[in-house]
């Protein structure tokens, strides 16, 4: 039995080695899978890497093919810009074909200006043939009379003789001068009946200081005066009922100029005059006196009232400015004329503008002692309170009432209404003046554009000229090509581009023939209308348009003739800088041209690049996409893998257990079990 306890007791140890065995090599398996699963963490975090690499590759993909696409908005947009300067080379095309007509045109005039040139010279040389004779009939009668003076000796007859002569000479035609004589007389009565209709003042009421008028019948004149933010348009709003002027709430909204607005308040007439800042200290003299000049024109003959608006708040110190600059602009007696007008939204619920004026600055208490204590607050928030614009305008029409002059009136504004009368009197004046220089630039445009239309049919004439050189030499030059040529084939082209330019030379040739012989017959027929209307005018016309002509002719013509000698070298040479100019930017715009089609080319060969480029990353994309297929596919083999392990490791665990655990009753009871047998 012993032996026998002994065999199991071995047994036991062997099978209890070989169970500690298997859990060594169960720990080692699970090191192994441990690490296996590290590995395919590893794996794992890899592959996500790889996904976002992808992602991003993505993206790069998405914003290249997006910068591809601006890419090809661009190149569209430089195709539609190419199109347009080919539209723009077109037209240019086109207004240079119509102006060549407009050149023809322009020569057919010349033709005929030259034609009446042609005429009044051989006119004036009749007029001098015709003073050459009437000068020896002068001489003739001088002669005469000089002989009956002497056959009668009396000297008394001669002194007969010489006023009927200067009598007679009056009947004869004046000069071109003289028909001043018969319009000055009507220019002092044109100035006399101007000044008649000017109306003595503005807004139809005297400005007389001592013309009594009822303010409570005719309008009320109020001129606003104040600081940017005092509230001088919100006062003037509430006072007409309505907006009418912009809010000054804030000091970014200010008046910039004076503007005039009208109403019907509380039964009266009223005309309110927005000012801006005159007492702002950057604002110039020269400012300050163009808008007091507006101010004086909106609200002449005068104002009945300055309301000078003050804010109720505490003082900033700009009192003493705003009192000198008021003196300074409308004098001392202004101050019989202002009423202070203290602004406020629901500001004085706490004291009574007493209080604010004991409680104010030295500087303000002098305003309201200027202003003989006359002073009005009105809330420019509450514009239903209609109580306080009838007890203003009451104020006013009882400060009014007591002054001797109905409204203010200060050499300013009799300054201003005489400008406005001297003004209403220069334009009547002007009319004259005006259809005069009228007709003097009307006779300068003509002679300017007879001038214009020489010069361009001269531009013209050379340009073919030169177009038919330049032919002739390249015509020259392809006939000497064509004899140096040796190569038949070479030689026969250059021969047939020489026909070529022969055809062109006398196609040129035979136009410019037909072009003289149509100005020559366009010529002729001039001439012979200007003839006919020559004769037509000597019939009717007597000696003293003759006469004037004459002189006219005499004294404008050599001049005439000299200005347009010079301006036409003048403008030909300036047409002809032109001309050079123009080719000069038709070059320039070819080369550009020619230069936008290269780099639109090279263009063209950097997207062929990139699209090459674009499919060789797509193909490498593709094999990337293969390879993470094949690593996703052996990443599912492992974790099959890893699984059926761990099933296959726990099934071996649970025998392990099961055994480790018969050993152990096995121990326990093979004691009690020896005993029981030996006994």
């Amino acid at each position: 039995m012993m032996k026998q306890l002994e065999e199991k007791d071995t047994q036991l140890d062997d099978m209890t080695q070989e169970v500690r065995e298997k859990e060594r090599l169960l720990e080692e398996k699970n090191q192994i899978m441990g690490q296996r699963e590290k590995l395919l963490e590893e794996k794992e975090n890899q592959l996500e890497e790889k996904d976002n690499q992808l992602k991003e590759k993505d993206l790069q993909l998405e914003d290249s093919n997006h910068r591809l696409g601006e890419k090809d908005k661009l190149l569209e947009e430089r195709d539609k810009l190419l199109e347009g300067k080919e539209n723009e080379l077109k037209e240019r095309r086109q207004e240079v074909e119509e102006k060549d007509n407009l050149l023809e045109e322009r020569e057919k005039q010349l033709k005929a200006r030259d034609k009446q040139v042609e005429d009044v010279n051989n006119e004036n040389a009749e007029l001098a043939q015709q003073i050459c004779d009437v000068k020896t009939e002068v001489e003739r009668l001088r002669r005469e009379i000089s002989a009956q003076m002497t056959e009668h000796g009396e000297t008394s007859d001669t002194g007969s003789i010489l006023p009927v002569r200067r009598r007679h000479s009056k009947d004869d035609p004046p000069d071109m001068g003289g028909e001043t004589s018969d319009t000055d007389p009507t220019l002092p009565l044109r100035r006399r009946h101007s000044m008649e209709l000017i109306p003595p003042s503005m807004g139809g009421e005297s400005s007389s200081p001592d013309s009594p008028v009822s303010p409570s019948v005719s309008e009320l004149r109020l001129v606003l005066l104040g600081r940017t933010g005092a509230g001088r348009s919100a006062a003037g709003n509430t006072i007409l009922g309505r907006e009418e002027f912009g809010a000054q709430a804030s000091p970014s909204a200010v008046t910039q100029r004076s503007k005039r607005r009208e109403g019907d308040v509380c039964g009266r007439r009223l005309v309110l005059v927005d000012t801006p800042d005159w007492f702002c200290p950057g604002l110039s003299l020269e400012e300050m006196r163009q808008d007091e000049g507006l101010c004086v024109r909106l609200s002449a003959p005068g104002p009945h009232a300055f309301l000078l608006v003050i804010p109720v708040e505490p003082s900033k110190g700009e009192e003493r400015g705003v009192l000198e600059r008021i003196e300074e602009v409308f004098g001392e007696s202004c101050w019989e004329h202002t009423v202070i007008l203290f602004t406020h939204e629901d500001g004085l619920k706490e004291q009574s503008i007493e209080e604010f004026l004991q409680a104010g600055s030295q500087d303000l208490q002098q305003l309201v002692e200027k202003s003989g204590s006359r002073y009005h607050v009105l809330n420019i928030k509450d514009r239903a309170h209609g109580t306080q614009v009838s007890e203003l305008l009451d104020q006013v029409e009882e400060m009014v009432a007591g002054n001797r002059e109905s409204f203010y009136s200060s050499q300013t504004y009799q300054e201003a209404e005489d400008q406005v009368r001297e003004i209403e009197g220069n334009i009547q004046r002007e009319r004259v003046e005006r259809k005069q220089r009228e007709e003097r630039d009307l006779r300068e445009r003509l002679q300017k554009e007879f001038q214009d239309s020489l010069i361009k049919i001269e531009g013209v004439i050379q340009e073919h000229e030169g177009d038919i050189r330049t032919l002739s030499e390249r015509t020259s030059e392809l006939e000497r090509q064509v004899k140096e040529e040796r190569d038949e084939e070479k030689k026969r082209q250059l021969e047939r581009e020489l026909k070529r330019e022969s055809d062109r030379r006398e196609e040129m040739e035979r136009k410019m023939e037909i072009f003289r012989d149509k100005t020559e017959n366009e010529r002729r027929e001039m001439e012979e209308r200007h003839r006919q209307e020559i004769e037509m005018m000597e019939n009717y016309e007597g000696e003293a348009r003759v006469e004037a002509e004459r002189n006219l002719m005499k004294i404008v013509l050599p001049e005439l003739q000299r200005n347009i000698m010079i301006s036409q070298t003048k403008m030909q040479r300036e047409f002809s800088r032109q001309m050079e100019e123009k080719n000069r930017q038709m070059k320039e715009k070819n080369r550009q041209i020619e230069e936008k089609n290269r780099q639109m080319n090279e263009k063209d060969k950097h997207m062929e690049e990139k699209n090459r480029h674009m499919e060789e990353k797509d193909r490498h994309m593709e094999e990337k996409d293969g390879e993470m297929e094949r690593l996703r596919q052996n990443l599912k083999e492992v974790r099959e893998a890893h699984s059926v392990l761990q099933k296959r490791m726990e099934r071996e665990g649970k025998g392990q257990r099961a055994l480790i655990g018969l050993l152990g009753w096995v121990r326990r009871n093979s004691s009690s079990w020896l005993l029981h047998n030996l006994t």
